[in-house]
């Protein structure tokens, strides 16, 4: 099947070029011209949706500035400076492991003083005092 789309190809593509050669030269520059025409009202038409691609782009960036200006919580990346965030030494993550150790044993003891669970092994329980 694409032998034969291939053989089709060639065969519309040697007439037109036997078709361009039998017009004589009025007619060779007219095509051109017609081409050339059409080749310029095409890039004009995409010079102008990439405008209004642009413009489009533009007010909806506006129009979120807008809202979330409007909105009083606004995100902490849209109220921060990249100054302030830059300058502070705090803003690192970096632990020593004594430290981490520290926070591992806090967790653990926060864990075991909210533990409001009952223990299904605990004897004590209210139906056994019956």
């Amino acid at each position: 099947m694409a032998k034969h789309k291939l053989l089709a190809g060639l065969v519309l593509g040697g007439a037109a070029v036997a078709a361009y050669h039998a017009l004589d030269l009025e007619q060779r520059e007219a095509l051109k011209d017609a081409c050339r025409e059409r080749v310029n009202a095409l890039k004009d038409r995409a010079v102008d949706y990439a405008f209004y691609a642009a413009d489009a782009a533009d007010d909806f960036k506006e129009s979120l500035n807008d809202h979330l200006a409007a909105k009083t919580d606004a995100p902490a990346w849209q109220t921060l400076n990249d100054d302030d965030t830059a300058d502070d030494a705090d803003d690192d993550i970096v632990l020593k492991s004594a430290e981490v150790a520290d926070l591992n044993d806090n967790a653990a003891g926060d864990d075991e003083a909210s533990d409001d669970t009952v223990d299904p092994t605990d004897d004590t329980s209210d139906s056994d005092a019956d």
